[in-house]
């Protein structure tokens, strides 16, 4: 791997503790003890001083291991691991860390994170690129495996240091035990095997207060197993942070190695490789370790919670190899100035207001428009959240500019709650050809399909914000494509992609396609996609059960795997009779991170009696009344 600059690989001399340190210390510094947490205060008053005799050292050491491990400490295995581990703590080189505390104990934070490394002539490589990866300001959660230790947290604090000071990590009992390192952690005390609940909430308030948080997922060192030297079971609690704060998360991969004595111990008597992290920390003296970093991952807010774990850690252990993305989705464009927004939705017509107070507005927006690069930003947040999105800045194409919107404004909010993008069939072919629809550059119409397409009507891009779900906004808009339709008697047939994410499972996937072939699919060839969805294997199967029967089998399949239906599916289906609404053709859209799109067609003339009323007759044009 090339080196890096010194500036950023950590080489010494202690350049690496001057940079900035001053300041650094000093602000620490004016924190008093009392302005620590009950936590903290805990683990300051339970630690025993640097001075304190070594037998009274073991004996905290074993506590902590006993907490740690409490299985290992009851009925018969105690006889074992109490003498086991004293003899190990004699050849751990706990010493050695006693006389670095006592000769150091004075620094705080940066300071004393500069000093070990220098004490233990560590470097580090990070690539520069890499580097720049790591965003200056904002709430992020650092997300890294733990091959080596303690070296692991100094290193990654050191580097991550330099760029955002307001860092933290979260560390075990055991590395709190580091008093000069208080003012950089956040402690979980693990009580009866789960963190306590003080513990989750200051990493969740440290998020919120737009800091940048490192956390081992693995919660321990990486033991060999049989796929060599890798991390244990990762712990999910990261993606509920990452989920309810809305924070990206950016992988590190810390290339670094323990010696087979470790690993040995480790496989023998798991607390006997902790007894040895001291031991492995001055054995890895004058060796070095490379950090490479991957690009900040913005999570979906829903979705299987397994799958995505995997993913991460897919993510993770890919940087720098073959298998790495070849790009990561960009940062979204800041959020456009609510007066420029309120005047561009005030340009449109006005379809309707709801009950609440909410404006439902109809027009066309010409390209570079403020409004249409508000409703672009929050398109593609709103996919991302859901594991979809471009990955562009914005969710933006050629097509908008030709295509109609409608919106729904929030006018207590002056905020966007949604939107739909519609095209009537018949004028896009008039005035572009087919080739004008966004539906043609995924899917491939048979000729037959040309006199629907023009007395239909596209819909797509629909999005509700994440600040309205679970609000009747999806009805609202619905509403407003009644009145549109109201407005437009010609228009007989509604069709447009919709999408299942791909951070669903790829079984998850399967069923869905397979059910909806199966009793909402078409026996004409009216449509092919232009890249067909493939099982893996054989499509499931529901047998002869009718499709109320089968629709119960998937959600119970689903819920299984973790998983829900996209909620246009359902809805879609519910509006026809039976034969009204039919999936034309499935595909993969390389272009949208991978979604399956289905081309759904549904036909006006067959709309359920109850739904027909509920937006098409008097008392929808009542409820959204101009």
């Amino acid at each position: 791997m090339p080196r890096a600059s010194p500036a950023v690989c950590g080489s010494h001399p202690p350049i690496r503790h001057r940079w900035r340190m001053p300041g650094r210390l000093s602000r620490r510094c004016r924190h008093p003890d009392n302005s620590l947490s009950p936590a903290r205060r805990r683990l300051r008053a339970e630690t025993i001083p640097a001075g304190a005799p070594r037998e009274a050292r073991m004996l905290q050491f074993e506590h902590r291991l006993q907490e740690r491990f409490p299985q290992w400490f009851r009925g018969r295995r105690a006889a074992l691991a109490r003498p086991l581990l004293r003899t190990i703590g004699r050849w751990s080189r706990l010493d050695e860390v006693e006389q670095f505390l006592r000769d150091n104990g004075h620094l705080r934070d940066f300071a004393f994170v500069g000093a070990a490394l220098d004490h233990l002539q560590v470097r580090y490589l990070a690539e520069p690129e890499e580097v720049r990866r790591i965003p200056e300001r904002g709430r992020l959660l650092i997300v890294a495996n733990h091959p080596s230790g303690a070296l692991d947290a100094l290193a990654l604090l050191d580097l991550v240091g330099r760029v955002r000071p307001d860092v933290k990590i979260v560390a075990n009992d055991l590395l709190c035990a580091l008093q000069p390192l208080s003012g950089l952690l956040l402690p979980v005390r693990i009580l009866g095997g789960r963190p306590g609940a003080d513990s989750l909430q200051a990493i969740e308030a440290a998020l919120r207060a737009e800091q940048c948080v490192i956390v081992f997922p693995a919660g321990e060192v990486a033991r060999f197993g049989l796929r060599g030297v890798t991390d244990g079971r990762w712990r999910r609690g990261f993606l509920r942070f990452a989920r309810t704060t809305g924070a990206p998360v950016l992988p590190v991969r810390i290339e670094a190695r323990n010696s087979a004595l470790f690993y040995g111990a480790s496989a023998l008597f798991k607390p006997a490789g902790t007894a040895l992290l001291a031991r492995e920390m001055f054995a890895r003296r004058a060796r070095r370790l490379a950090l490479r970093i991957g690009r900040p991952l913005t999570l979906p807010a829903r979705g299987d919670a397994r799958a995505l774990l995997r993913a991460v850690r897919r993510e993770l252990y890919a940087i720098g190899t073959p298998r790495e993305r070849a790009h990561g989705p960009e940062a979204l464009v800041e959020a456009v100035d609510p007066a420029d927004v309120r005047a561009g939705v005030e340009g449109m017509e006005l379809l309707g207001r709801t009950f609440d107070g909410k404006q439902i507005r109809v027009g066309r927006l010409p390209t570079g428009s403020p409004l249409l690069r508000e409703i672009g930003r929050l398109r593609e947040l709103t996919f991302r959240a859901v594991g979809e999105g471009t990955g562009q800045r914005l969710d933006v194409d050629v097509y908008d500019a030709w295509y109609e919107h409608i919106v729904l404004w929030d006018e207590d909010a002056a905020r966007i709650a949604g939107a739909y993008r519609i095209a009537r069939g018949a004028r896009v072919l008039a005035e572009r050809g087919l080739g004008g629809l966004y539906t043609a550059s995924l899917f491939r119409y048979a000729d037959d399909a040309i006199p629907r397409i023009a007395a239909g009507m596209e819909l797509g891009r629909s999005f509700v914000a994440p600040e309205y779900w679970g609000s009747r906004s999806i009805d609202y808009l619905w509403q407003g494509i009644g009145a549109y339709l109201r407005r437009h008697p010609g228009v007989r047939y509604l069709f447009g992609p919709v999408s299942i994410s791909a951070a669903l499972p790829a079984e998850a996937r399967e069923q869905i396609v397979a059910y909806y072939q199966r009793y909402y699919g078409s026996a004409e060839a009216c449509a092919q996609s232009r890249r067909p969805f493939a099982y893996r294997a054989a499509p499931p199967r529901f047998d002869a059960l009718d499709a109320a029967t089968a629709f119960r089998v998937l959600k119970n399949n689903l819920d299984a795997l973790g998983a829900s239906l996209p909620m246009l599916y359902k809805q879609y289906t519910e509006l026809c009779e039976p034969g009204g609404a039919r999936f034309l053709a499935f595909g993969v859209d390389p272009d949208f991170s991978d979604a399956v799109d289905g081309l759904i067609e549904v036909d006006l003339h067959r709309l359920r009696p109850r739904k027909r009323e509920r937006y098409l007759g008097a008392a929808a044009a009542a409820e959204v009344a101009a």
